[in-house]
């Protein structure tokens, strides 16, 4: 990606990418799913519609208490893979936003912001070493990511395309997480799946890592399996 900031300088390789509508800057829920023949009247948007939340277990927060590090959840309720066991899942839009770096236990909200705001509120967006003093920068990359996830559990996983069973969540990626995460996706919008990240899926588990002496379980993502076009088509037809 770009050195400074994502919106300062993009290769020929992203500018392509960014026209397929895949990534975005803002939020990749407008415009997704269709609600029509749902028993709803009137005009429905994305701002209506709460998606349910992939996340990852920590020792920490609020999934600490009821399931193990490491564990895959949908929906703060559901653990659809202890880590190990990959989870198949397709990219409908991912969006692209910086976060402000605040020191923990400052008490202050870090603000989010697109690339574009980014730019134009200024600051670094990489970290460089100053002698022997790493300096962290004032921005760190941010993704939020549309997914639609394979599943076995039909209450759970509540759309069908012919025998399988999905679920459409939400995957905010960020700090430790977007390198393993966010990343791999990226790199797939401007490589193998350059025609679309609707074409192909990825597969999903967790690994442990360590920063600052801290233990972390962190996405790992690596590339699944290319999509027949029935399936894409159902995609984008039901979601986007």
């Amino acid at each position: 990606m770009a050195k400074s900031s994502l919106s300062e300088s993009k290769t020929d390789e992203t500018a392509v990418v960014e026209a397929t509508g895949d990534i975005i800057e803002g939020s990749p829920t407008s415009g997704a799913l269709a609600v029509s023949g749902a028993g709803v009247i009137g005009d429905i948007d994305a701002s209506d519609i709460e998606f349910p939340k992939l996340a990852i277990a920590q020792g920490v927060g609020p999934l600490s208490d009821n399931f193990k590090k490491g564990a895959i959840v949908l929906d703060a309720e559901h653990e659809i893979s202890d880590g190990t066991t990959p989870v198949e899942f397709t990219v409908l839009r991912i969006g692209k936003f910086f976060e402000e770096n605040i020191p923990f236990g400052s008490g202050e909200i870090p603000r989010i912001v697109t690339p574009a705001e980014q730019k134009k509120i200024g600051g670094t967006t990489q970290g460089h070493r100053d002698g022997e003093n790493w300096v962290q920068p004032d921005w760190k990359p941010l993704a939020d990511a549309l997914v639609c996830i394979k599943g076995d559990n039909e209450d759970v996983f509540p759309y069908n395309f012919g025998k399988d069973h999905y679920a459409i969540a939400m995957w905010r990626i960020r700090k430790t997480a977007y390198e393993g995460g966010a990343k791999p996706i990226l790199t797939a919008a401007g490589t193998y799946y350059r025609n679309g990240l609707r074409n192909g899926s990825f597969l999903l588990t967790t690994q442990k890592r360590v920063f600052s002496g801290n233990a972390v379980h962190g996405p790992k993502v690596v590339r699944g399996k290319k999509h027949d076009e029935k399936f894409v088509n159902w995609l984008a037809s039901e979601f986007c």
